[in-house]
């Protein structure tokens, strides 16, 4: 049977593949230029250090099982780095702190009181939570009604559930909140490591997956907006868009989802001030740093691979570089659901963030800089928003939906794309297999 998807993000490239593998002449429409969605390697600058920036710096955890199994089905397992799980932070007078389960353990976090430190006890009474049974509070109000003060919520949780949810605890629903931490802390050592990208991240997810696609047979579309979902010529479909796309082609009331933005400032400063790939800044608006550089092993002076130009197009030459100094170091900074630097000029922006980081790191001249916003990043899965998430089925029997957004039971994570493209495909799988019998 003929099948077709429309959108080439994670979701839509996980559901292609999926019915690709099922036997079925396969159609993917995407309306950028290339696929990868809300995953994407900004356009090449004259002049940009290498490796070319990102929108942003994605990171996965080791619980992202269906999320590596597309890696290593589109030929990219061998493209993420796997760290233990160890988060290295930078408080307001420049002292350095790691949260990780060692420190957990041991009440090790040192910028906190030893009174306010999260023990391993409370972290483990977590456990046993009905995540679903606490979507109407956020999850800084479920913390505080266990006893955490407001000083471990804003200078430990935060830590890790501003990324993993784009959004600070204390606007974050306490269903996901609870989730995060059972899914990521309390699931095994294996299940918190961090999983970071060592290439750019259109390379090895939208470009990977176009390969793939075209190899086993699929056709892409780039550069087409699907205007209805009956100008399709197809059997089945899943349409794989972000809310209000989806909304308008299956002709539904737009969910009552709110994004929530990621603002990414990328810095090249004359000498290293980051001393681990990944640093956190507490109370700052540089939420998060990744030493660039370091994670993908390609130096800002280097040449720097060039990504396929167009599809079919398979080889890479080398673009030259400004010669940049030999210990300059490339920073991807990363603030997660601020809103209020959105509407920040691109020379004030990046003025303020690098001055927030140079004030906790030591003083650099800054050589390069560019700025990449996404105000629709992720939805904001605020308090009373598990309702609004629709699952796969739609009122059409021959149509799924699927993104990052619908109702997986996860973050709206790269993890919660990949999963609702799988299952929206299946279930058209089902439909035909029922069809043809």
């Amino acid at each position: 049977m003929k099948a077709a998807v429309i959108g080439g993000g994670l979701a839509g490239c996980a559901a292609a593949l999926e019915l690709v593998d099922a036997g079925h002449d396969v159609t993917l429409f995407e309306a950028r230029p290339r696929l990868g969605g809300a995953v994407q390697t900004l356009p090449e600058r004259e002049g940009d250090p290498a490796p070319p920036p990102d929108n942003g710096q994605h990171i996965a955890l080791g619980c992202f099982t269906e999320y590596l199994a597309f890696l290593e089905r589109i030929g990219e397992s061998g493209s993420v780095r796997r760290m233990r799980l160890s988060l290295p932070v930078v408080d307001e007078e420049r002292r350095w702190a790691q949260i990780s389960p060692a420190t957990i353990l041991l009440a090790r976090y040192s910028l906190l009181p030893l009174r306010d430190r999260p023990l391993a006890w409370e972290l483990f009474a977590l456990r046993g939570v009905r995540a679903d049974e606490h979507d109407d509070e956020t999850f800084a109000d479920f913390l505080l009604g266990k006893g955490q003060s407001p000083r471990a919520i804003e200078r430990f949780w935060d830590v890790f559930i501003r990324p993993a949810l784009n959004l600070p605890c204390a606007e974050a629903s306490a269903a996901m909140g609870i989730f995060t931490v059972q899914t990521a802390l309390l699931s095994g050592l294996r299940a918190g490591e961090l999983v970071l990208p060592t290439k750019p991240l259109g390379w090895m997810h939208g470009d990977a997956a176009l390969r793939m696609l075209e190899g086993r047979g699929a056709q892409v579309e780039t550069d087409v907006r699907v205007a209805d979902v009956d100008d399709i010529a197809a059997d089945v479909i899943v349409v794989a868009t972000p809310p209000a796309e989806s909304a308008r082609l299956l002709g539904e009331p737009e969910p009552k989802l709110e994004p929530s933005p990621i603002v990414s400032v990328h810095l090249l400063f004359d000498r290293p001030l980051l001393r681990t790939p990944l640093a956190a800044l507490l109370d700052s608006d540089a939420h998060w740093l990744f030493d660039r550089s370091a994670l993908t092993g390609i130096g800002p002076s280097k040449k720097a691979p060039v990504r396929d130009s167009g599809p079919g197009e398979g080889v890479r030459g080398n673009r030259e570089v400004p010669p940049w100094p030999a210990d300059a170091q490339y920073l991807t900074v990363v603030s997660s659901g601020v809103p209020e630097l959105m509407d920040v000029r691109g020379r004030e922006l990046v003025e303020l963030i690098a001055g927030q980081v140079t004030e906790r790191l030591g003083h650099a001249e800054l050589l390069w800089s560019r700025v990449s916003r996404e105000p629709n990043a992720t939805v904001a899965l605020r308090p009373a928003t598990a309702a609004l998430r629709p699952g796969p089925l739609t009122e059409r029997p021959h149509v799924t939906r699927a993104g990052a957004w619908t109702a997986t039971g996860w973050p709206a994570t790269m993890e919660s794309a990949v999963r609702s493209g799988r299952t929206a495909a299946r279930l058209l799988s089902d439909v035909t297999t029922k069809v043809a019998a």
